[in-house]
């Protein structure tokens, strides 16, 4: 796993300091201010990359550190992570920052890797590889009675398709129209893998994997793997069980849900 580290600017190998457990955290929020869907989108980054590090056989713990503010928050944000299909934190933590110092509470051994949803106001020094996702902005017809859920939201793996649709510190404009073209595409895949499910199993198309795997190694680059996925809508050339083996193998890591509608009948 290679990210350009946000510290230096530098491209930087991320190693786990304990052998087989990579430790990542997750910061969020800032004083005095919800979170938004720069938080959300951070943890959307930290389960992309366990997802990726898991599928190639290393054990990620994941910390989700917040500021020192009102639980109540924290499980708004907890609540619409799950329903981007977001893996929970295994331990969350507060970090309070007294007179504008950063102290992040980190407890040995060291962090492998940080994620934040913006940049630390008194950053300070950072020894660990650190990563900061870009801006979320939207448009008004998106905003709805839950800031992190915007509105329509009849698909909420929609969301998590256009943040993934973009480089993981690139900023993102939330439109209906993104939206709305997400939720398309994802009905598109899901009525194909449902109808591929019923062909004998086949193996996984190896180009297509490596070359997924090879886009989520750099920088959690999640778009190769996206446009793999539309480009098993047309290989007609490979045997339906690849296609199905090969759609369903990609999104143990995109985790879209494009096996939710195998066994359902018509409508």
């Amino acid at each position: 796993m290679r990210i350009t580290d946000a510290h230096t600017g530098k491209r930087v190998e991320v190693r786990p300091h304990r052998a087989g457990l990579l430790r990542v955290t997750v910061e969020t929020g800032d004083e005095g201010n919800p979170p938004g869907l720069g938080d959300l989108r951070a943890l959307l980054a930290g389960d992309v990359l366990a997802r990726t590090c898991e599928g190639q056989g290393l054990q990620v713990f994941t910390e989700l550190a917040v500021p020192d503010s009102a639980d109540e928050q924290v499980r708004g944000l907890l609540k619409a992570a799950d329903r981007l299909g977001i893996h929970p934190p295994a331990q969350v933590s507060a970090r309070r920052e007294p007179d504008g110092a950063d102290r992040t509470t980190v407890d040995p051994p060291r962090v492998d890797l940080i994620i934040a949803g913006r940049p630390r106001r008194h950053p300070g020094p950072r020894p660990t590889a650190s990563v900061v996702t870009g801006p979320v902005t939207r448009e008004a017809s998106t905003i709805g009675p839950d800031p992190l859920a915007p509105a329509p939201e009849a698909d909420p793996l929609a969301l998590r398709l256009v943040l993934l649709d973009h480089a993981v510190t690139a900023p993102v404009r939330l439109t209906t129209t993104a939206l709305t073209d997400a939720a398309a595409r994802l009905s598109r895949w899901r009525a194909l893998v449902a109808d591929l499910a019923s062909a004998p199993s086949g193996p996984l198309d190896a180009d297509l994997v490596r070359a997924s795997f090879d886009g989520l190694n750099e920088d959690l680059d999640a778009r190769v793997a996206l446009r793999a996925l539309a480009a098993l809508q047309d290989r007609t050339d490979l045997p339906d069980g690849t296609r199905f083996e090969t759609y369903v193998h990609l999104d143990q890591v995109l985790a879209l849900e494009l096996g939710r509608d195998i066994g359902r009948g018509p409508g």
